[in-house]
């Protein structure tokens, strides 16, 4: 069945569809479950744009272009 979203992987919080820097993040950030960028600001009551630069300090992390 070629085109399933089967595999797609979707925040555990908002059920929105998770890109690879979802992952990333969740990953360094140790959550066992992966959320989205969106929700893990919120949860450290950060902007999108303060994470990113917080993931950029501490673990050399940035998004892909697109994102």
């Amino acid at each position: 069945m070629s085109g399933s979203l089967k595999n797609v992987k979707v925040c555990n919080l908002c059920e929105k569809r998770l890109n690879s820097w979802d992952l990333r993040c969740s990953k360094a950030l140790g959550y066992k479950n992966p959320i989205c960028e969106g929700c893990i600001a919120k949860e450290y009551d950060k902007t999108i744009e303060e994470l990113r630069v917080i993931m950029k300090s501490y673990f050399g992390m940035i998004p892909c272009l697109g994102i």
